[in-house]
């Protein structure tokens, strides 16, 4: 199983981010458009696991919840990595940035005491709309001309999400999630 951590979204954010997409779209030649079902905001890829060991990553993120409470974030900048005239399309978050750094940290911290090495890289939170993206004119052209609402978005639990190619296209299924019950 291929696997990752996540924040999930709610239809409402989804709808948004595949309005905002279908604008970008638009000044564009090609590219791989993020599915609306796949919206979410990785927090931890974890990559290929037994399926045996799912539940020890289970328990860890159960004590990470229990030291979490909700916070919100929002949508803000849209964003590009470049590599060989490509480009993967992102939206940037603003909001209780910190708390969500110490979600990343806590997170990081119950995986490595099951065996799964922290990651040496920062967190660098978004949501990506597209990737191996060709623009027509410039991606400074996208960003200027796709205003992207600061929607809220609640984050009130996790999500073990697995990765999977169903009929050929990448698919992200939820396989356990858990709420936040830790205390302020």
């Amino acid at each position: 199983m291929r696997i990752f951590i996540a924040i999930a979204f709610n239809e409402e954010i989804k709808s948004y981010l595949e309005e905002v997409q279908n604008e970008v779209r638009s000044f564009c030649y090609k590219g791989n458009f993020s599915h609306k079902e796949n919206f979410h905001l990785t927090l931890r890829f974890i990559g290929e696991v037994n399926p045996s060991e799912i539940i020890n990553i289970q328990k860890a993120m159960d004590r990470v919840t229990e030291q979490i409470t909700g916070f919100n974030l929002e949508l803000g900048q849209m964003g590009s990595f470049e590599r060989q005239n490509e480009h993967l399309i992102w939206i940037g978050l603003g909001g209780a940035l910190s708390k969500l750094d110490h979600l990343y940290h806590t997170i990081q911290e119950e995986l490595s005491k099951i065996g799964i090495p922290q990651e040496s890289r920062p967190l660098k939170p978004h949501i990506t709309l597209a990737r191996r993206v060709q623009v027509k004119d410039s991606f400074e052209d996208i960003r200027t001309k796709v205003i992207v609402d600061r929607k809220l978005i609640q984050v009130d639990s996790i999500v073990l999400m697995e990765s999977r190619r169903i009929n050929g296209r990448l698919t992200y299924i939820p396989v356990y999630e858990k709420g936040f019950c830790g205390k302020e």
